[in-house]
């Protein structure tokens, strides 16, 4: 902005939306953000000049005072101090325009004003004549199409009366005559004619509270297609979205939506020319696993509080095949203990294993338990690091355990161990 005689009068303005990281800054640190963004924004027209900044965020005044700060704030003020620029708090109500290009605008309609024809460059030509004699307004009576025959005209009434869907309906729209159907049939044929109209022997599409819309026979709909997608007046080889936009907006036929995405992906010049986006993501699909115990997870829970037995922690082993889960209470999560109770409750009952599925905990990569995994012939794997979603199913039975125990014991009685046999029946 610029002052003159006492008023400021804005001169450019400059505006952008947020970053999904930087909507987790705090307030202060947006607010300097925003500052840094307009000085650069605007360094050809500031620099070297006395700058008056006004913001409603009064810590940006005592940031500068500060004798420790952020290592990012830090270094916006520096680069601050490049400027001779004054920071001046304001009232949050008198900082209008500036809070104006961060709100939503919402403008009046105009009343009495007819809508503005899209200019639209038909594949071939196309030639608009418009008759007054009907109130539905604008109207096509028939489309001139320059082949390399030569110019030749299609009469949309002619159209509409020879092709085999539109037939039937203005029959039955003209003097009542249904079409030799049965009554379910009939019935359905009824229903389907509710917003159709007739005026000038054309037949268009009127729903409630809309604009009429001419009923496209099936010879006609590719050309519609073309005109709003592949001529650069009016198509343009845009989106899905704009283009059944377009063409919805003066014409209408059943399933439009479906035909124009047929079209629309089978279009060689979008095929070649977008840029598909990307999938980051695998294809969700399950783990193989080929009989009882043959993959089996393992994780840790705890610390927990103390019970009369000496247990702090709970060993889950589920086997992916079957999501039977053993719990077992343990006393630490050194290398030893579990690969006792590993031996114990899985080897010793249900057999050996082929693959053993952990995080990467200091139990589970230590020497003692790679060495484990070798002698018994396990083949020992791990999920990625920080990332749960790999050993989904031991995770999620840690949460159904905590429900179940959650209700069963108390800070006076924490004797989980007595309850660990019973939860994981219930599982």
């Amino acid at each position: 902005m610029q002052k003159r005689n006492d008023k400021f009068h804005a001169i450019a303005y400059a505006s952008r939306s947020l970053s999904q990281n930087e909507r987790k800054w705090p307030p202060v640190q947006i607010e300097l953000g925003a500052i840094i963004y307009a000085l650069r924004t605007f360094r050809p027209y500031i620099y070297l000049s006395e700058v008056e900044l006004h913001s409603d965020h009064r810590p940006l005044i005592y940031l500068q005072s500060k004798s420790q700060q952020h290592p990012q704030l830090a270094r916006w003020l520096i680069e601050i101090q490049n400027y001779n620029i004054k920071i001046v708090h304001i009232e949050g109500k008198k900082n209008t325009l500036a809070d104006a290009l961060s709100r939503s605008h919402e403008s009046n309609p105009l009343t009495n004003t007819p809508e503005l024809e899209d200019i639209i460059e038909f594949p071939v030509c196309l030639s608009l004549n418009i008759c007054d004699r009907i109130v539905l307004d604008p109207i096509i009576n028939s489309l001139t199409i320059r082949t390399r025959d030569g110019p030749q005209t299609v009469d949309l009434v002619l159209e509409q009366t020879n092709d085999a869907e539109t037939s039937p309906i203005i029959k039955f729209l003209t003097d009542g005559t249904l079409p030799d159907l049965d009554e379910e049939a009939q019935k359905d044929f009824v229903a389907k004619t509710q917003n159709l109209v007739i005026s000038s022997d054309i037949l268009y599409f009127y729903p409630p509270e809309s604009l009429p819309r001419i009923y496209v026979p099936a010879s006609l709909r590719s050309l519609i297609f073309d005109s709003f997608h592949i001529s650069i007046l009016g198509g343009g080889h845009m989106n899905l979205r704009k283009t059944i936009h377009k063409c919805s907006r003066r014409y209408y036929w059943p399933k439009m939506y479906s035909d124009i995405l047929i079209w629309t992906k089978q279009c060689l010049v979008c095929q070649l020319r977008h840029n598909p986006i990307p999938l980051y993501k695998a294809e969700m699909r399950s783990v193989p696993a080929n009989t009882l115990f043959a993959r089996i997870g393992l994780d840790i829970a705890g610390p927990l509080p103390l019970t009369e037995m000496g247990n702090r922690h709970i060993l889950n082993i589920i086997c992916w095949f079957t999501k039977y889960v053993i719990a077992i209470p343990v006393p630490n999560t050194k290398s030893q203990t579990i690969a006792y109770a590993l031996f114990k409750n899985v080897y010793l009952k249900f057999g050996g294993c082929t693959e053993i599925l952990t995080d990467n905990a200091t139990t589970f990569t230590s020497e003692f338990f790679k060495s484990f995994c070798s002698l018994l012939y396990i083949n020992k794997t791990y999920s990625t690091p920080y990332h749960s979603q790999g050993n989904s199913v031991t995770e999620r039975s840690f949460r159904t355990f905590h429900n179940i125990l959650a209700k069963y014991i108390n800070p006076k009685e924490p004797n989980f161990d007595e309850f660990l046999d019973c939860g994981h029946i219930l599982l």
